[in-house]
């Protein structure tokens, strides 16, 4: 062990000491304790220990892989030596702020003199800032913002307790529960231990349910039950549990104002309950109430009434212009102060134009085809804008797809949500706000929408630090912003940006010069417009919300090996499927252009010419790919609500994004009239590359517990170049495996393929690439602390090429042997959560190495005859001595401490 090792090992074990041997009572006054710890005894494992310790009010101190560090903290700063130092500092500030005051006041005696001379009444007054002390020190934030004070033993909480466990209970139906608590001391270490014992008693389940109200109420009730239970009366043999029959009621609610009925709340349902002791089963009445409505014949009473299925009448947008408006639009909206009639009132909206705007949404060929009663007059697809100026500032067809409450349908509403999802998703106001309005005496809504516009052009800088695949960078861009472009909802964007980045060498022998020595600098444009241009927006269905994406990009990129140059054109359509899915697809024939072309070092070059790495040259070559076709298809569910689903095991957050490029297949249609060069046509005077390419990636989170989760990533994709590109895969298209956010047991884009015995190869490359990627991730996460978190992960994958390697051989991909060439890794984690910024560092540990050999696989294997093994292969691979060779070939089963900005997944 060197000496620094030593060094650092004994200051490890003093400040162990220093934690282990301070008295956490310390802090204590006098005949008090500290809570040790809180046990709950139950009688009855259905009822979860969790849900009964959350009750209890005083919980002893937050303790950190079972160690009170934050009271540790606490008790190892003096608050005397705090206090009297920030004495001492607001003294001086004191001081100085007296000085200050003189200095001030003298000067605003001297420009009172001179006013005075020059036969003013007025002068120029200065003002003394910073008056107020707020400095606080740094041992004074760790004391108290980091550690955490001793919670002391407190005989009212602890009855409280007691009395909240029943009540609990006895919501849950465990009406004759008994709860009772003993309190053990340790009068030496001064610590006590609080301990609630319960008794839940026999539970009343729901033996019977009896519905009754309004037809119509009972037809949409009926409805609930299908949509979401199996059985027709999901309440029946449930725990007469008043928490859940409130989230019911709320749930059933929720579905009557989805299907037509407006204003339906969960005080609209009212159960009536007859309960038997004798057999602890409660016979349920659940009760349809009608709506509660003023009395006509006495406006100081209430009658009620029953419901009806709620038309929407009419459709307005009011478009605010703040130019014409004496007060904030957002603060006139709060408090509810509109009118649009006295124009003397300080809230008064002026508004000079009236538009009307109707479209039929079906052409009679499609009535035709639709079978649409001949009867049914065909309802409009309206809306009626109020605006200021000659012209709305944003055309009433882009506001009229965004509105689901259309003129003459049913309310629903989950289309009011849709609509205010969608009005905001458009990015191009700063207040939206819908209101409601029921005509008197019928069954129709008005709906208003009251927008205001953001503001529409915006410069901005950001700067940015990046960890892509474990390559730290820097860099920022200038941002222009154009909402709004043409009045269609459109969203300009120019940026133009540049910064440093690590990337690493491409030769082992330089492996170590690593830092910051890539340059990069270029423009980018970005246009969004609303529905699949060039197709007008009105012929096209508002469910989706389409959206096209054209973007152009120009990327110079300079180091000391190359000059790389980079022209990449995409043409994107872009669907939301309701709230969980997303569904991208480039123009068929032309998705994507990208032109890379890389101008090497004579150096650089002599040495890929040394190699002959038909993988390596084809990395740093000229590359053209035309994408004639592109799809992805992402689902996240984290706004889906599982309370619905039977089966609550598997309820968790799935995301799965999928991706299939396809390119050069629309130029290869026209080869015959290309060149070639090398058995490949060109396009111009470059060969163009020709793949399909398939990628797909399934996370799965769930909660374990209120603090801690786990999480499970699978990715599995495959490129295959054909013809034209009959051996290689472009670069950018190509897989990698290892670092900070994959396989972290091997650094970044360092791992595989295959079985590649890249430690007998003295021409290895830092960057492996391959056609082919398999892997996976396991972590799970826990709270050290209000900001700390921790984790433990496991990893597995590997790349693999699609046809043989003849430089890195075992690098192939077969079927009867990729699972024994996984390489699984271990490690534990420590993240910083900002909220807005997440640190992250991880350290994984090689596990199976799949491309040692067999001996030396497992890092569990024998450790000497493992090294052994590994070594041997060496010499016999080298005929070198063991000296020799131990300079040649890297340490196996080495750790790697990766660092990252935000989760790996």
């Amino acid at each position: 062990m060197t000496a620094a090792k030593v060094l650092h090992f004994t200051i490890f074990v003093l400040i162990s000491l220093i934690f282990a041997g301070c008295n956490i009572t310390r802090n204590v006054p006098t005949k008090k304790y500290l809570l040790a710890s809180n046990t709950v005894v139950c009688d009855n494992k259905a009822v979860s220990s969790d849900n009964l310790e959350a009750i209890i009010r005083q919980q002893p101190n937050q303790k950190t892989l079972g160690m009170n560090l934050k009271l540790r903290l606490f008790n190892s700063i003096d608050s005397a030596k705090v206090a009297n130092k920030k004495n001492r500092k607001f003294q001086r500030f004191e001081d100085n702020l007296a000085k200050k005051r003189v200095k001030v006041a003298r000067t605003n005696q001297k420009r009172i003199e001179k006013a005075r001379k020059k036969g003013r009444a007025n002068y120029n007054e200065k003002i003394l800032n910073d008056t107020i002390f707020d400095k606080v020190l740094l041992r004074e934030r760790f004391k108290y913002k980091f550690g955490q004070k001793p919670i002391v033993f407190d005989s009212i909480p602890f009855d409280k307790s007691i009395q909240q466990l029943g009540l609990y209970l006895r919501k849950s139906g465990y009406y004759y529960n008994k709860v009772r608590g003993e309190v053990s001391y340790n009068e030496k270490k001064r610590k006590a231990k609080a301990t609630y014992f319960v008794e839940t008693g026999p539970l009343y389940i729901i033996d019977s349910v009896n519905v009754v109200g309004q037809r119509l109420l009972l037809d949409l009730y009926n409805r609930f039950l299908k949509k979401n239970f199996s059985s027709e009366d999901p309440l029946k043999g449930k725990s007469f549990d008043i928490n859940y029959l409130d989230e019911y009621r709320e749930r059933v609610a929720k579905h009557m104002r989805d299907e037509m009925i407006y204003r339906f709340y969960a005080n609209n349902i009212r159960f009536v309950v007859d309960t038997f002791k004798t057999t602890m089963k409660v016979n349920l009445v659940m009760r349809f109430e009608g709506k509660i409505v003023p009395d006509p014949n006495n406006p100081d009473s209430i009658i009620r009434v029953p419901f009806q299925a709620a038309e929407i009448n009419e459709v307005y947008f009011h478009l605010a212009d703040s130019v014409f408006m004496k007060e904030s639009f957002s603060k006139i909206l709060k408090e509810k102060q509109l009118d649009s009639k006295d124009p003397n009132s300080p809230q008064f909206l002026r508004t000079l134009n009236t538009f009307e705007y109707n479209i039929l949404p079906y052409t009679k060929k499609k009535r035709k085809k639709l079978k649409v009663d001949k009867s049914v007059p065909d309802p409009y697809r309206k809306i009626i804008v109020t605006y200021n100026g000659d012209v709305p500032w944003i055309r009433p067809e882009i506001l009229e797809l965004q509105n689901y409450l259309e003129h003459t349908n049913k309310y629903k509403e989950y289309y009011l949500d849709r609509s205010y999802r969608s009005l905001n998703q458009m990015g191009v106001f700063s207040t939206i706000k819908p209101e409601l309005i029921e005509i008197p005496g019928t069954n129709k809504i008005d709906v208003h929408y009251y927008l205001q516009a953001t503001k529409r052009q915006t410069i901005g800088f950001e700067p940015k630090f990046t960890t892509s695949f474990g390559l730290l960078g820097v860099n920022a861009s200038a941002n222009y912003n154009n909402r709004n472009l043409f009045r269609r909802g459109e969203k300009l964007t120019i940026s133009f940006g540049g910064g440093f980045e690590s990337q690493p060498q491409v030769f082992e022998d330089n492996s170590r010069s690593r830092s910051f020595n890539t340059f990069e600098l270029g423009p980018s444009v970005k246009l969004d417009l609303p529905g699949l241009f060039p197709t007008p927006v009105t012929l096209i269905s508002k469910r989706q919300k389409p959206r096209t994406v054209l973007s152009a990009a120009l990327n110079f990129e300079n180091r000391d090996i190359f000059n790389r140059r980079v022209f990449q054109f995409n043409y994107l359509w872009k669907f939301l499927v309701g709230k969980t899915q997303i569904f991208q697809m480039g123009l068929p024939g032309l998705s994507t252009v990208k032109f890379v072309n890389i101008d090497k070092s004579p150096s650089f070059t002599n040495q890929l010419n040394q190699i002959n790495d038909p993988f390596l040259s084809a990395t740093y070559s000229n590359q053209f790919i035309w994408q004639d076709f592109k799809l992805t298809w992402e689902y996240n569910n984290k706004d889906k609500d599982f309370k619905d689903k039977q089966k609550r095991f598997l309820n968790g957050q799935v995301y799965f994004n999928t991706t299939f490029d396809a390119a050069g297949n629309t130029l290869f249609l026209f080869r015959g009239s290309q060149d070639t060069l090398n058995n490949q046509y060109l396009l111009g005077n470059q060969a163009y590359s020709q793949f399909i390419r398939v990628d797909n990636q399934y996370i799965f989170s769930r909660k374990m517990g209120k603090k801690n989760s786990i999480h499970f990533r699978a990715n599995a994709g495959a490129g295959i170049p054909y013809r034209n590109s009959s051996k290689l895969m472009p670069y950018d298209y190509s897989f990698f495996a290892g670092g900070s956010n994959d396989n972290r047991g091997w650094r970044a884009r360092a791992l595989g393929p295959g079985a590649y015995k890249y430690h007998l190869d003295t021409n290895r490359l830092i960057t492996q690439i391959a056609d082919i990627r398999i892997g996976g991730s396991l972590e799970y996460r826990f709270p050290l602390g209000s900001t700390l978190r921790g984790a433990f992960f496991t990893d597995f994958g590997n790349i693999w090429t699609y046809r043989e390697d003849q430089s890195r051989l075992g690098s192939q991909f077969q079927w009867n042997s990729f699972l024994k060439q996984m390489a699984w890794s271990a490690g534990l984690g420590m993240r910083i959560d900002l909220d807005f910024f997440i640190v992250r560092l991880d350290v994984g540990f090689p596990i199976y190495n799949p491309a040692l050999s067999k001996e030396a696989h497992w890092v569990f294997q024998d450790l000497f005859k493992g090294r052994e093994s590994y070594y041997q292969e060496g010499i016999d691979y080298y005929n070198l001595p063991l000296e020799t060779v131990k300079t040649l070939m890297p340490r196996p089963f080495l750790p790697t401490i990766n660092f990252g900005i935000g989760y790996p997944f």
